[in-house]
């Protein structure tokens, strides 16, 4: 086994180290292109893209809010969702609830009640 099949033995391996190797090379760089390039318009299978609406621009003053919220309420945490959104958690006085406030138009986008 000295001659010709430790020769194709020898060629096998190293040609298949080199796939390996191109193979590792083409998957960083796909990997290294999507993290640069990310894609924000993915939608599922099928499904038909929603439309795109330019996000109106954005004023420092939205003006003022009243929740009507019960007695005992209070703020358990604020999100800011996409800039135009502020997701308002609150608890107490009839459970906890969720508030979604469009900021630019200055109302309320939706209500969410967890039960427990």
């Amino acid at each position: 086994m000295n001659g010709q099949g430790s020769k194709a033995l020898l060629a096998a391996v190293i040609f298949m180290g080199v796939l390996l190797a191109v193979g590792s090379l083409v998957l960083v760089g796909v990997l290294v292109h999507r993290i640069s390039h990310p894609r924000h318009d993915v939608v599922a299978s099928g499904a038909t893209p929603a439309p795109v609406v330019p996000a109106p621009p954005m004023s420092g003053d939205y003006g003022n809010l009243v929740l009507d919220e019960p007695a005992g309420t209070r703020i358990t945490g604020m999100t800011r969702q996409a800039d135009t959104l502020l997701a308002i958690s609150l608890s107490g006085g009839g459970g906890d609830r969720i508030v979604l406030w469009d900021l630019p138009h200055g109302r309320i986008a939706g209500r969410v009640r967890l039960t427990p």
